[in-house]
């Protein structure tokens, strides 16, 4: 009972620190130039509102994931499931009043002046405005899902849901157009991922009966899940703070490089406290006095590391207010800077093509997540093969995602092409081929290969619709969320042939893998042979003065469509022979 007195007593002291540091934030802020301004209640509401939707989207998040994938008892997790619920109707009613406030800043419209409201269906129509809503749906059906029931699956559906509300909150951080708006928005939903599962799981842990909260295996468990979030928000808060510097002169000079090392220093602090915890953990908790000493300990380190978590949030909050030293806004300067946001990468050539990387986050951190979930501690002894081709799949999907494709991908219809190719074979592939296999998915497939066929034709189908639209192609070139959304389905699409290839009976499986193949051949013919040209007001208006003809461009692409499925074939087909040598 103690301990929840003090996580309750937690709670005012955090949300003073939060509205300190947005205040702090504004006054700072002060002298900037607006048109028209919107009255204090605006001023002040909107960041406070932002910030509270952050922390009730933390908790719905990390108690899902830790109702979803750690509790094993049903109390408990109903426990959980309550808390989520209404840490979910808070996020939709601060989202909704973040809303309000940002259309009263955009139209410089106090809230509940005469004219309030009158052109907001002309705000919603803008990219923020879409965003926000987006969000504010997602809250509401976060919190629909989270009343309807305490299951494993509905608590594992309420995660996802709560993480396409953070996802929309990323997409509202930045500035679309500035050359750094692709890592901004990258690092800030790798931020709001990871703070969400570490701080709203730890929070729920706290809350539970005495018998869960201090289950070994639970804890191990989130241990690592909070492991894997350090390294995230490490990784992407220096990578985010570096592409807002100038100089490191600036290090000195500037209040918002200087409230993210502040960031930093919580961070390390967080990580000291989290490898205590770990050390606690070793030893075992128990009810001897040994044990009964662990535990208290480890209790003690929760609560600060809430208490170091909700300044952390503070600082952050501080930051979000504050306009960084790098400036904003401006894209470089010719047609491709104007479209993709960074200036035209050089003619490639052998040499020159090596030396172009584009960082993504967003890549880099699924890869080490990827990682970090395979080599779990609760996880069973892993075949080396299997091991192996997850090292290979990581590699490749951090190489084309941050490489050479990602920077001529937004110029070149044949780098975008061979990019989202290789994202389905290997790196998708090769994940599929290491995942553990579904049971519901063998019980689902086993016998069926007609219907293990069309699982592996699904993904490759999507994708290439995706292309034939030119609606979603150019929403996956103009906007990140879509861009990314289309990687995403390039992986998954490889990892489902890779299984539907797994599940299929033996002497069908070269049927089942036949068919992407002949889908993928299809359409290098496509390519190869149509006279449109993909996304023809984007790859055509690039300014390019080397390969300037796009349409010859767009056929080349079909060719490296062809002889990648052929060296897949190649592949596939050695393989295949390798393993009936083996049981012959």
């Amino acid at each position: 009972m103690t301990l929840r007195r003090s996580l309750l007593a937690l709670l005012p002291a955090l949300a003073v620190l939060s509205l300190l540091a947005v205040l702090a934030a504004d006054a700072a802020g002060g002298d900037s130039l607006v048109l028209l301004d919107a009255g204090p209640v605006a001023r002040i509401g909107a960041p406070v509102a932002a910030n509270l939707a952050d922390l009730a989207a933390a908790l719905t998040l990390g108690g899902a994931v830790v109702a979803g994938w750690l509790l094993r008892e049903e109390a408990d997790r109903t426990r959980a499931l309550g808390i989520v619920a209404g840490a979910a109707a808070a996020t939709t009613l601060a989202r909704g009043a973040s809303l309000t406030f940002s259309y009263a800043i955009a139209t410089g419209q106090p809230v509940g002046s005469p004219r309030f409201g009158s052109d907001l269906g002309v705000f919603l129509a803008t990219e923020l405005g879409v965003w926000l809503l987006c969000g504010l749906l997602a809250a509401a059906a976060t919190t629909t899902v989270a009343v309807l029931g305490t299951s494993v699956g509905l608590a594992r559906a309420v995660a996802v849901l709560s993480s396409v509300v953070a996802f929309a909150a990323a997409m509202t951080g930045h500035a679309a157009g500035d050359e750094t708006h692709e890592i901004a928005t990258s690092t800030m939903l790798v931020h709001l991922l990871a703070v969400g599962i570490w701080l709203g799981g730890l929070a729920v842990l706290q809350v539970l009966t005495g018998r869960s909260r201090d289950d070994v295996r639970v804890l191990r468990g989130f241990s690592h899940l909070a492991l894997i979030c350090w390294i995230a928000l490490a990784l992407s808060g220096v990578l985010a703070l570096a592409v807002r510097m100038n100089t490191p002169a600036e290090l000195l000079t500037s209040a918002y490089v200087q409230i993210g090392l502040g960031k930093a220093v919580v961070l390390l602090l967080l990580g000291l406290l989290g490898a205590l915890q770990r050390r606690q953990l070793a030893t075992g908790l128990g009810t001897d006095a040994e044990g009964r000493r662990a535990l208290g300990t480890y209790r003690r380190l929760a609560l600060l590391e809430l208490a170091l978590m909700g300044l952390a949030v503070a600082l952050a909050a501080a930051m979000s207010s504050s306009p960084p030293p790098a400036e904003e806004g401006t894209p470089p300067a010719g047609t491709a800077g104007t479209l993709t946001g960074y200036p035209l990468p050089p003619a490639p050539d052998l040499v020159t093509v090596l030396g172009q990387w584009r960082p993504d986050p967003f890549g880099a951190a699924l890869a080490c997540v990827l990682l970090l979930l395979w080599w779990r501690p609760s996880a069973p002894p892993r075949p080396r093969g299997r091991s192996l081709q997850l090292l290979l799949g990581t590699a490749a999907l951090v190489l084309l995602t941050s490489g050479p494709l990602n920077v001529y991908g937004k110029v070149l219809v044949s780098a975008h092409v061979l990019q989202h190719v290789l994202l389905l074979v290997p790196a998708g592939v090769l994940l599929g081929c290491a995942m553990t296999l579904p049971p519901r998915l063998r019980t689902l497939l086993e016998g069926r290969w007609p219907l293990a066929a069309l699982l592996a034709a699904a993904g490759p189908l999507l994708l290439a619709a995706c292309y034939i639209s030119p609606p979603l192609l150019r929403a996956a070139l103009d906007s990140h969320a879509a861009h990314l959304a289309l990687q995403l389905l390039a992986l998954a699409a490889g990892a489902l042939i890779a299984l539907a290839v797994r599940l299929a009976p033996a002497p069908r499986r070269a049927w089942v893998a036949a068919v992407p193949l002949l889908l993928g051949a299809a359409g290098g013919i496509a390519l190869r042979s149509t006279e449109r040209l993909l996304a023809a007001s984007w790859f055509g208006a690039t300014g390019r003065t080397w390969r300037a003809d796009a349409l010859a461009d767009q056929q080349s692409a079909g060719t490296l469509v062809l002889v990648v499925v052929v060296l897949v074939a190649l592949v596939a087909g050695g393989v295949a022979l390798r393993i009936r040598g083996r049981r012959g």
